[in-house]
């Protein structure tokens, strides 16, 4: 006949605070989880609604959420946010997080009414999501110019160079960081993916306008009439 467990024992105690641990540090990190998802999401509203259409929020995992515009005012087509929260829910997956300095991240892709004329790669080569567009740019085997100290910029021949080096400082010298930069003749036309910005810093107005300057500075190249 086994023993029944009991507290006493060394090795049964550790496994009962382990688990105890385990299901609180889960407690905890679905918590602030989802408080740092309705953050966000009460941060990006107004922005995304002052460029018009219908709004749509989709929830993608217990990590990760959308909020689309839809009929955006011109010359946007489609206006989607996607929002990927680092793991917190377990504690040693939290904390490897931290101290690997990961961050919330928020990549947007927006679809214009017309395509651009433009293709192009500006990226961060110091972290993965910047190596990812730097990828895809190789395999196209677009060259790599240098041009602030962290950006690259890759874009096949015959791209405006000067024009592409002006939107590269344009997002260089907004309040939001982006790690990555793409445009593209087919939709999404531009993608923009950057660590989730300091909420109580900055408004999601100014990344509205960003994104309405970066479209104009897009479009003009294609000859398209600034909305």
């Amino acid at each position: 006949m086994s023993t029944p467990l009991s507290l006493n024992d060394p090795f049964t105690l550790v496994l009962f605070v382990t688990a105890t641990l385990m299901m609180v540090g889960y407690a905890i990190g679905r918590w602030t989880n989802r408080r740092r998802a309705r953050q966000i999401s009460d941060w990006l509203e107004p922005g995304w609604r002052s460029l018009g259409g219908t709004p749509t929020a989709h929830r993608v995992s217990r990590s990760a959420f959308r909020l689309q515009m839809t009929d955006a005012r011109s010359p946007f087509q489609t206006v989607t946010a996607s929002v990927v929260l680092i793991s917190r829910e377990v504690l040693p997956t939290w904390a490897w997080e931290r101290w690997h300095d990961h961050h919330d991240l928020l990549i947007i892709h927006l679809t214009f009414r017309q395509p651009p004329a433009l293709e192009a790669e500006i990226v961060d080569p110091n972290n993965e999501l910047g190596r990812r567009g730097a990828a895809q740019a190789q395999a196209h085997n677009w060259p790599a110019i240098d041009l602030a100290p962290g950006w690259r910029l890759y874009c096949p021949a015959g791209m405006p160079l000067a024009h592409l080096e002006a939107i590269a400082k344009r997002v260089a010298v907004s309040p939001f960081r982006s790690w990555r930069l793409a445009l593209r003749r087919n939709a999404p036309h531009l993608l923009l993916s950057m660590p989730v910005p300091d909420l109580e810093q900055t408004q999601s107005r100014q990344l509205a306008h960003l994104l309405t300057d970066l479209s104009r500075r897009t479009l003009s190249v294609a000859g398209e009439s600034n909305p």
